[in-house]
């Protein structure tokens, strides 16, 4: 088995993209409303994966939680 080499990351890098995509998500739900054709379980996917996304940021960010 191959072992995974761990790279060092820049932190507020990854927060400011992960941040970004909280902002996609929350655009892309918005359209998806407005679409006739959409799912409610399509909409709730995405809102699941949202809500995981951001306490991720928030386990992340500690400084988030006193915000």
């Amino acid at each position: 088995m191959e072992s995974l080499m761990c790279l060092p990351m820049d932190d507020t890098a990854m927060l400011c993209w992960l941040k970004n995509q909280v902002t996609v998500l929350e655009a892309w739900r918005e359209e998806l409303t407005c679409r006739p054709e959409t799912s409610i379980s399509m909409i709730t996917r995405l809102e699941k994966h949202r809500s995981w996304l951001r306490e991720e940021i928030s386990r992340l960010d500690p400084g988030l939680k006193a915000a």
